[in-house]
């Protein structure tokens, strides 16, 4: 439910901006903001999750001195990173805002911290709250401005941002401090060394490297090579099309909750019965979706946003492949063989690194938009090969039965699954 919430405020928050902006300074606010939030991510080196790792494990350590120490360092080391990725792009408008970009970073990394740490309670209800302060507190502000101001900038809302992030940052400082999280009770467990906390904290923070530009490593490379307008129509296209990943999503991250080194049996039955009822229906919404487009985009976004149209429809199938791709690959990951999945991300990503640098510079947004949806594809194949060839499986079906459709009508009734 919180990220039902999230996703609709955080849409509603993208029209407003991209109705404000336009097509330039929709690219200026995003160019900007990607290089605050990846700096920011690929700044935290692992440090909370090693707290919670060692001190769920009862290892006595100075956690108070750790959370000090680990502030300082991801705040430092995300300005350092954000001053080298400004040099991805030579756009005059965003390294005016130098100063800014690297504040909004370092808020950004703290905030990102104490996201991790609230990880330290089950119940995620600090979380959560967080991440439903950040969206109404960017909503609640950015209708301020245009409520207060004649002329609303890329500038004046990074401000925002940055003041959102700020609080965020001094909210988790109060959380962490009310609850005393560096306090923990007496234990027989051998103490942690700083050795062993940073060892693990890198160790984990590998695989988040990785994801973080497999996930990116698109707009990266567009806002080098494209122009700010282009970027613009890109990142926003690809931003609302993850509107319809939100139910895969919610359905992946459910399966390795409750399946996570559990019974292999009713993990690979689950994840065949998701990948049925969530891929086709989904896939025929998006194909809906990208007939629509043409009148969706200039309805919702403003005849100014018009190019954006066929990229849209490209990264809506992408989005819906995928996210099937990625609700099978928990067989893997909660069965305890993640190195599956990353033997598949290499696999399908090798191809598309190749093919980037031949893209022709005439609406490379477009023929960026079909490069993924072909790295989609070859991923969704590669997992779907891997059943027979490694797990010695079956393949997965694609098409919903009918006990898939009972039990998905039992999930809209509130009634027991499984």
């Amino acid at each position: 439910m919180t990220t039902v919430a999230v996703t609709a405020i955080g849409f509603f928050t993208s029209v407003i901006t991209a109705r404000i902006l336009g097509p330039e300074g929709r690219g200026l606010l995003s160019g900007a903001l990607l290089i605050a939030t990846l700096a920011g991510n690929a700044s935290l080196f692992g440090l909370a999750n090693s707290f919670i790792y060692h001190k769920g494990a009862g290892r006595p350590f100075n956690y108070g001195q750790w959370m000090v120490f680990s502030l300082v360092f991801v705040a430092g080391l995300s300005v350092m990173l954000a001053w080298l990725g400004m040099n991805i792009t030579s756009e005059a408008q965003l390294h005016a805002q130098l100063p800014l970009i690297l504040l909004l970073t370092a808020a950004t990394a703290g905030q990102g911290y104490f996201y991790a740490l609230s990880q330290l309670h089950d119940g995620l209800h600090f979380f959560n709250l967080m991440r439903f302060l950040l969206v109404v507190g960017n909503l609640v502000l950015l209708l301020g401005l245009v409520a207060f101001m004649d002329t609303v900038d890329f500038r004046a809302i990074l401000i925002t941002q940055l003041i959102v992030a700020a609080a965020l940052m001094l909210l988790g400082l109060g959380w962490a401090k009310r609850n005393r999280v560096w306090q923990m009770a007496e234990s027989d467990s051998p103490p942690a060394t700083w050795k062993g906390m940073l060892g693990y904290g890198a160790s984990h923070h590998g695989t988040v490297l990785l994801s973080l530009f497999l996930v990116n490593f698109d707009k990266i490379a567009l806002l080098n090579i494209g122009t700010i307008v282009e970027y613009g129509f890109y990142a926003l296209a690809f931003t609302t099309s993850r509107l319809i990943g939100a139910v895969q999503e919610a359905v992946s991250t459910a399966l390795y909750s409750r399946f996570a080194g559990k019974d292999v049996n009713a993990l690979s039955h689950h994840v065949r019965v998701a990948f049925r009822v969530t891929f086709m229906p989904m896939l025929l919404l998006a194909a809906l979706g990208a007939a629509l487009s043409p009148w969706l985009i200039r309805w919702v976004y403003g005849e100014s946003f018009a190019s954006m149209t066929i990229p849209f429809a490209i990264l809506l199938f992408e989005c819906v492949i995928t996210g099937a791709s990625w609700t099978l690959a928990q067989r893997f990951n909660a069965g305890g063989r993640p190195g599956l999945v990353f033997v598949r991300q290499f696999i399908s990503v090798v191809p598309v690194f190749i093919a980037l640098p031949f893209l022709p510079r005439q609406d490379i947004h477009i023929y960026l938009s079909m490069l993924m949806l072909f790295g989609a594809v070859l991923r969704l194949t590669v997992t779907l090969g891997l059943y027979p060839f490694v797990l010695k499986e079956r393949m997965p079906e694609i098409l919903p039965t009918m006990a898939d459709c009972t039990a998905a009508l039992r999930l809209f009734t509130r009634r027991s699954y499984g």
